[in-house]
Parts: structure tokens; C-alpha cells; sequence
């Protein structure tokens, strides 16, 4: 069944309000709309959804009493109208009256005057309304997560929480094996792309494109990849032919880029379906690289025959330097999440480290922005671990931590990523 743009937009929208996983839940939602209208389906969804806290602020002074939990799908229809009215193109009128038809397809025609009268009131009240916010609700971040960062990142809370309100460039890592950087770039100059050069193998595109339009991007020239995680390659020092091992790989971002600059990797992953996009990915660039489909909290006796020169280990996360990509976080993620997923980390570094050489690295890595995540767990484990101390990253890419740097996420840059060096010592 087709639906409208905007129907499917806000059932989307409440299933994930529900706790629902976008990344779950977009792909079927996409597939119930017409081909034309899923760019616009995307930036509906997307763009509510980086500015769902500041807009629910909204609703809370445009209700006189706050909606039952069975209505819910009413402030998903209106965060998605004030969206549309603040950043689309669409007319006024137009906005208004689509959000109000789409209480009769949502089964609560009884609420089309509500949903009307809100939308005219924002209209008229716009700025004194948006004024009227609090400090969480301006910032666009659940109250949880805009608290832990005054504590841990008090003088960067500004810049974070406007990065996470935008949308995301796309940028190309590209593929040394094949040319450079330099050389990509004059290529896509004359093919009209314009791109900013970033770090040692990163092109920003001024103006995004679908990948199907990049020059030799199917050749295996290059791959999407943000600026930020390009750095994982570059903070472990490593000879051509060294052997590494990415202990949480898919979708392989970070591994091919290790075999691009000659490395002999190693990725593993607890799920075989993600593995099969690491290895999709390699055969795109070229490369090889073994994979291991296995949960890296309990890896089996004999499974790796000998220790690896150094280990890469991208530890799940809440996700939080990656908001403007991933921007569920925002309405999903709660502060009890945190907990779970640290413990989670520690037993991966815990369970990966005597997998690793005498005098070899370990890069940690995350893309959160929280200390409990991030030098927290990296602590805990030095304080446990006599062979075990941390190192300096070669390079400063970020914020010192106690242990190990944070990178701020940036408008026309990268992601908000953690990582620490942990060398093991005889």
C-alpha cells in the first residue's frame, strides 16, 4: 500500500518516539512511498527527528493539557508541520493543511482542529514561543544527555548541540591503492564536484551526491566514510604487512582502510550478515581481508592462532558524537542505556586484549561523547591490567581527555569520536 509522504512520516516518527530503531525502521517505511517522494520522505523524518526535543519544548506550551499516550501520533504530525514550516519549501498553507489531513489517515479526525489551531498559533507565535524554551529544549538534547555534557565538555555543549541540529556532509575517503588524494580530487573537479581535502585521504563534497554519480566510486576508488573515523588508520603506527585485527569491523569502514594503507586485517564481527558488507566493501576496493564471524566478548580457545601487531576496537556505544546521522539517539536513547553499554566495552577490551603482541597497540575507539564510555573505561581496565598503560596518540585530533582525546563534532568536518592508545608492555 503507497501511503502520503507525510503519513508514513509520522507513523515513522511515533514507532520510533516508542523506542523503535530508525535504522530498523526507515528501509520498510521507504519502500511505502512513492520513488519521488522519499528524498522528501528523509529529510521530513531526519530533520524532526535532530530537532525533536526542541520541538516537543514547542508542543508543551501549545497544548493546554498534555496528549494522551494513545495520541501520541499528534506530536509526532506536529513536530513534523513545524519542521516542514521552519525548514522546507513547501508553502504555509500547504504544511498546515497536509498535517491536518493527516489526523483523518491516522484515525483521529477529531483532532484536526487541534492539530490546525497549534500550527496557526506557531505561525503567529513563532518567536516568543521558541523563546520560552529552556536551556535542554534550545539545545535540541535530551535533558539527560545536555547535563552530562556541561560536566564533561562544558566549554564545547554550544558547538556540539548546533552540529547535532544539521545535516551531515558526505565525505569520500579516497582509496590509496588506486590514486591519491590530490589526484581524486582533480578528477572530481572535472566532472563539476567541488570538494574540501581534509586530513591525509578525505574529501568533503561541498554539495552531496547519490554515490552512483561519483566518478570510479564502483571502480573502488572510494568509499563514504567521515572525516573522524578516517583517523582510526591513522593513530595506529603500523609497517606494510602488519597484522591487525578489528574486533567490532562491520560494516568495515575502518578496516578497508587499514588494508588501503597495507595492512593484513583481520575483521571480525559477532554478526555474519554485517560481515558479508565487509567483505562486499573489500571486493569493491580490491582488497583482501579475512573476516571471523564471532562475539568478541567470548572469542573461542584456538580460534586465533597467534597475537596480532596491533588490534582496532570500535566498541558499540550510545551513539552520541554521531546525533546528526544517527538522530534517534535523541528520542530513544536514555541515560540508564549508558550503564549497559559500558560494561558492554569493558568486557570487549578486556576479552581482545591478550590478543595483542607484547609492544603492540590497541586503539580504542567510540563515537560517544561521554567520559563513562570513553577514559572511563580505559581507566578501569589500566587499573586491572599490569601490562597495560596508556600512550599518546601521535597526532592531536581532539579535546585531551584524562586518557586518550575526544574529537568534537564539526559543521563542515567530522563526527564526535574518542580514541586512546593502550600499548602493551613486557
Amino acid at each position: 500500500m503507497i501511503l502520503s509522504v507525510r503519513v508514513a512520516s509520522v507513523r515513522l516518527l511515533d514507532d520510533v518516539s516508542h523506542g523503535g530503531s530508525l535504522n530498523t525502521l526507515y528501509g520498510p517505511t521507504e519502500a511505502s512511498v512513492q520513488d519521488s517522494d522519499r528524498a522528501f520522505l528523509k529529510e521530513l523524518v531526519y530533520g524532526s527527528l535532530r530537532l525533536w526535543p526542541l520541538y516537543k519544548g514547542i508542543v508543551r506550551q501549545l497544548l493546554d493539557r498534555p496528549l494522551k499516550a494513545k495520541d501520541s501520533a499528534l506530536e509526532a504530525t506536529l513536530i513534523m508541520a513545524m519542521y516542514e514550516l521552519d525548514e522546507c519549501h513547501t508553502p504555509d498553507y500547504a504544511s498546515v493543511s497536509a498535517a491536518v489531513d493527516v489526523c483523518d489517515a491516522i484515525d483521529k479526525p477529531w483532532a484536526s482542529r487541534l492539530i490546525n489551531g497549534c500550527l496557526r498559533r506557531y505561525q503567529r507565535d513563532r518567536s516568543a514561543l521558541h523563546d520560552a524554551l529552556g536551556d535542554t529544549e534550545r539545545a535540541a538534547l535530551p535533558g539527560w544527555l545536555y547535563k552530562s555534557l556541561i560536566r564533561s565538555l562544558p566549554d564545547a555543549v554550544s558547538a556540539i548541540a548546533d552540529v547535532s541540529k544539521k545535516k551531515p556532509p558526505l565525505t569520500l575517503r579516497v582509496n590509496v591503492q588506486k590514486t591519491s588524494r590530490d589526484d581524486y580530487q582533480a578528477q572530481l573537479q572535472l566532472a563539476d564536484i567541488s570538494t574540501q581535502a581534509l586530513g591525509s585521504s578525505a574529501l568533503t563534497l561541498l554539495e552531496p551526491l547519490p554515490v552512483a554519480q561519483i566518478p570510479q566510486f564502483e571502480a573502488g576508488f572510494a568509499s563514504v566514510q567521515d572525516h573522524s573515523a578516517q583517523l582510526a588508520a591513522e593513530l595506529i603506527t603500523f609497517v606494510p604487512g602488519a597484522r591487525i585485527l578489528d574486533a567490532c569491523a562491520a560494516p568495515g569502514g575502518k578496516a578497508c582502510h587499514l588494508a588501503e594503507l597495507g595492512a593484513q586485517v583481520t575483521a571480525m564481527d559477532i554478526s555474519e550478515a554485517r560481515l558479508e558488507k565487509v567483505s562486499d566493501n573489500a571486493a569493491r576496493l580490491e582488497l583482501t581481508i579475512a573476516t571471523v564471524a564471532c562475539n568478541a566478548t567470548d572469542i573461542p580457545q584456538g580460534l586465533i592462532d597467534e597475537p596480532f601487531d596491533a588490534i582496532l576496537l570500535d566498541v558499540p556505544c550510545s551513539a552520541t558524537g554521531v546525533m546528526r546521522r544517527n538522530p534517534d539517539v535523541k528520542v530513544i536513547r536514555t541515560k540508564a542505556d549508558i550503564a549497559q553499554f559500558a560494561t558492554l566495552q569493558l568486557s570487549l577490551l578486556t576479552s581482545v586484549w591478550p590478543y595483542l603482541k607484547t609492544g603492540g597497540q590497541l586503539l580504542y575507539a567510540t563515537c560517544s561523547l561521554l567520559p563513562d564510555e570513553n577514559e572511563d573505561i580505559v581507566s578501569a581496565f589500566l587499573s586491572t591490567a599490569p601490562d597495560a598503560q596508556s600512550t599518546p596518540l601521535p597526532k592531536d585530533v581532539g579535546v585531551q581527555m584524562t586518557v586518550g582525546q575526544q574529537v568534537i563534532p564539526s559543521a563542515a568536518q567530522g563526527d564526535g569520536l574518542y580514541y586512546c592508545l593502550i600499548e602493551k608492555v613486557g
